[in-house]
């Protein structure tokens, strides 16, 4: 009864919510495959061309391979962020660029399968993650550490945690009632049995995207789609998410609009989707 209340408010927050005059910010959030390798262009032109065209406002990366931070920022340069932020040189990092200066930044890899950046811009604080792709009992322990580690520093309010979170969520549980995640994850047991990708190989995590949750933080797209149920299946075009924007609870009146994208590009050059949404200004 409490979840149906609060969807009911959400739901009739965003609908009466002003209109703000001022510009919006849009906020991308995409897992580029081992660094766009499918780009083989000099430059990673297409991948450019194809950033430059959503033009963000902020874009938050997951599998940054293989760059360093001058082939960042010379990248973001080109679809025109001045400002970025590389997690690390090595492995599987995430990357955060700006068309405002980033602020804050704090870099943290130890005990991390990859790590994540928590960081400021244009007065959001950012958290971008990727957690372990490999056991769900890693992630519970990484998710729970940042939400300790931004509660420590009073970072509460006027927050975006995004990313590859590598977890299912609760509000998706329909979706995988027919069997085939869990089919697909056994799938993965058996291949690389060192891993831990079900509970006791049966069922699906979905602790780990909770505790995001219960912390107060709202899934965007999810909000949005429940709130325009006619547009729901072109925010949330697909069913099994692993890839997530959570804003904290201030921030649900903000925004607008948002969805995970689909087009020529994004079919061809990852294997996860981008998605993305857009805020109204801080009133």
């Amino acid at each position: 009864m409490k979840k149906l209340l609060f969807t009911v408010f959400i739901c009739q927050f965003l609908l009466v919510a002003p209109v703000f005059a001022q510009k919006e910010i849009k906020i991308l959030c995409y897992n580029i495959l081992e660094g766009m390798k499918t780009d083989s262009t000099a430059g990673k032109q297409l991948f450019t061309k194809w950033v430059k065209m959503q033009q963000p406002t902020m874009l938050a990366l997951q599998e940054a391979n293989h760059f360093t931070k001058e082939s960042l920022a010379s990248l973001a340069k080109g679809w025109g962020h001045p400002y970025s932020v590389l997690l690390k040189e090595k492995g599987y990092p995430v990357a955060l660029t700006s068309k405002y200066p980033i602020e804050d930044v704090k870099i943290v890899i130890e005990n991390f399968h990859h790590g994540y950046i928590q960081a400021k811009s244009h007065g959001i604080n950012f958290v971008v993650l990727h957690l372990s792709p490999h056991r769900w009992d890693k992630r519970r322990e990484e998710i729970s550490n940042i939400l300790h580690s931004l509660e420590q520093q009073q970072i509460v309010e006027n927050s975006v945690l995004l990313g590859d979170f590598n977890a299912y969520s609760p509000l998706d549980s329909v979706n995988y009632r027919d069997g085939k995640a869990v089919a697909f994850l056994k799938g993965l047991q058996e291949k690389y049995p060192k891993n831990n990708y079900l509970i006791n190989n049966e069922d699906i995590d979905f602790q780990t995207i909770q505790t995001v949750l219960d912390a107060g933080y709202i899934d965007a797209l999810k909000v949005l789609a429940i709130s325009r149920p006619k547009e729901a299946n072109m925010i949330l075009p697909t069913k099994h998410r692993i890839d997530f924007i959570y804003l904290s609870g201030d921030m649900i009146g903000r925004i607008s609009s948002g969805q995970f994208i689909i087009d020529d590009f994004t079919k061809k050059y990852s294997d996860h989707k981008p998605l993305f949404i857009n805020l109204k200004p801080k009133p």
